[in-house]
């Protein structure tokens, strides 16, 4: 499978790849500074973007890998059909991967279409 870059121009029904820093847990009103503990990658398919800029993704796969620095294991990946939903600019902080359609012409004309809702 080959991917393609896109930044943040992804729209419903494109299957995308990124990758997201997993935190370390702590209590909600501490003042220590958060810490990464590991990396998340996750694909999955983009099922709805909202007008308040939330993308919901359908999982399709996550492995977790520690930062170097941390020796407690990670929380488990997300699970395959889980549903989740991120801001649109903070997924991958731009960085995103996406499968190509079978049929590319398609997507261009989705895309260019005046009935797609971002």
């Amino acid at each position: 499978m080959k991917w393609l870059d896109c930044g943040t121009e992804f729209i419903v029904a494109d299957v995308i790849r990124w990758r997201e820093p997993v935190w370390k847990p702590q209590a909600r009103a501490s003042k220590k500074k958060p810490v990464v503990i590991g990396q998340r990658c996750v694909t999955g398919q983009i099922l709805r973007i909202d007008r308040a800029g939330w993308v919901h993704i359908k999982v399709a796969a996550c492995t977790v890998e520690p930062a170097p620095h941390w020796p407690r294991s990670l929380p488990p990946p997300l699970a395959p059909g889980e549903m989740i939903r991120r801001q649109r600019g903070k997924i991958g902080q731009g960085k995103i991967l996406r499968l190509p359609w079978s049929d590319e012409t398609a997507r261009a004309a989705v895309v260019g279409s005046r009935f797609v809702k971002d």
